[in-house]
């Protein structure tokens, strides 16, 4: 108790000197359930003394009829804890986890937590998490499509039967009709007709008509670095999502360059210069995770530093962007449509993705994709080679030095010493290098002294 108390209020920590003041701390509460959860201490000055208070069945009532005015009603668990330096007191602590269905209101009025504070939630922010929770029994993918199965390219529901036996990741009969594989998909409505996820993932082009105008792509490769500049290609797909991917994945192969190294055997090989498993796992993560219902389309650019792929629809679930090169869960906004995906074998494991993007980008030399968001769309970011993105996805222009640490650091946080020894320069040099990447935003220094480590800097939220 002392050392909690000793780490001082937090996002979710937060000290109250008696019970007389439950209901603040009832507030604190549905803000701790709209975040991370957390805890509420009675009996702890906001300094961080422990002095407890006088605790009887009376003083738990009190607390809970207190919370009752949390909507929808989430009582906290109550834990009775003796304090350290007085044996007639005792400390309670009313502790809640992450809610699960957000938001949650105190006395008519939605909170977040903000550091040690507890603010008011935007409407914006109430308005999205509304969604969420809706989103739970109603989704876009799941809902009638007001189409019957000869709307369906039956050849693609073949081949994405074939292709998931063979990766080992589909229980169908290779005889499988497309109404079987759609029953074991949850790719049908309650009439027995393909739900919108159905139509989305093999639906054939003419039949989508105007009401599936969020289906397909927008390919551009741009000649310079800005979106405004010429264009040397621009195509528009209107298609299903596996038949845009497939053109997506073309048309990167066809815009971005073919490097050719020779192998210890004299023999010439060729590849893409940003590894084809991370061109593919944006691509799916941006038709999977996209919000269908949103207008606009998942765009595509290659520039002449960097390719960008454009998601229409926010993060949702409380991910952040830092989230994104941390391990995270699986939440996808499209199970259904996200685990054909996956049983295809166009992504490896769900939740994993985009550390696996970072990864791979660092094993072939290149800088760390961005993930940036507006909240009405999420861009991944990828440098191309020789080439580095600041935080906020755009390019710079750093010397090799910089580069080979950036992509040292691209491996995991590290101390200085370490750091020259990864990237095979200096002690001084590493400090030095590392001074100019922090001035232009790029990492950051965590801890003091010989505790300290550098790490990159994370994109804003």
């Amino acid at each position: 108790m002392k050392e909690l108390a000793a780490g001082g209020e937090s996002e979710t920590v937060e000290f109250k000197r008696t019970t007389g003041e439950r209901k603040e701390a009832a507030k604190v509460l549905s803000a701790m359930l709209n975040g991370q959860g957390g805890r509420v201490l009675f009996g702890v000055h906001p300094g961080g003394q422990v002095v407890g208070q006088n605790v009887s069945d009376k003083t738990l009532e009190n607390i809970t009829q207190a919370c009752r005015e949390i909507r929808p009603w989430h009582p906290p668990s109550i834990e009775r804890v003796p304090s350290p330096d007085n044996a007639n007191h005792e400390i309670l602590v009313a502790t809640v986890g992450a809610g699960a269905n957000r938001p949650y209101s105190y006395k008519g009025r939605y909170y977040l937590r903000s550091g040690a504070s507890t603010v008011e939630m935007p409407e914006e922010t109430q308005l999205a998490l509304v969604l969420e929770r809706a989103h739970g029994w109603d989704r876009w993918e799941t809902a009638d499509s007001q189409l019957e199965l000869d709307a369906i390219d039956e050849s693609e529901v073949h081949a994405f039967r074939d292709d998931a036996i063979s990766a080992g990741r589909g229980k169908f009969e290779t005889s499988a009709s497309v109404a079987d594989v759609f029953r074991a998909m949850n790719l049908f409505d309650g009439d027995g007709n393909p739900n919108r996820g159905a139509v989305a993932l093999f639906g054939r082009p003419e039949a989508l008509g105007s009401h599936y105008r969020t289906l397909g792509c927008r390919l551009v490769a741009v000649a310079g670095t800005q979106i405004g500049e010429d264009l040397r290609d621009d195509l528009l797909i209107e298609a299903n999502v596996f038949v845009s991917l497939r053109r997506a994945m073309s048309f990167c192969q066809e815009h971005l360059h073919h490097p050719v190294r020779i192998n210890g055997g004299l023999q010439a090989e060729t590849g893409l210069e940003i590894p084809s498993a991370v061109v593919r796992e944006a691509l799916a993560n941006a038709f999977g995770h996209r919000d269908y219902a949103k207008a606009g389309l998942v765009q595509v650019r290659v520039f002449s530093d960097r390719l960008e792929v454009l998601s229409p629809g926010g993060l949702h679930f409380g991910l952040t962007t830092a989230d994104l090169y941390t391990d995270h869960g699986s939440h996808p906004w499209n199970p259904n449509m996200m685990g054909c995906l996956y049983r295809r074998g166009i992504v490896e494991q769900l939740g994993s993705g985009t550390l696996r993007m970072a990864r791979m980008c660092a094993d072939a030399g290149l800088g760390r994709p961005v993930f940036t968001t507006s909240g009405a769309s999420v861009t991944c970011s990828i440098p191309r080679r020789g080439n580095w993105l600041a935080p906020d996805g755009s390019s710079l222009a750093i010397g090799k030095p910089e580069t080979t640490v950036l992509a040292r650091l691209a491996e995991g946080p590290a101390a200085r010493g370490e750091l020259a020894v990864r990237a095979g320069i200096s002690e001084a040099a590493a400090r030095s290098v590392l001074v100019r990447l922090r001035d232009m935003g790029l990492v950051v220094v965590e801890g003091h002294g010989r505790g300290a480590y550098w790490t990159l800097t994370s994109a804003p939220d």
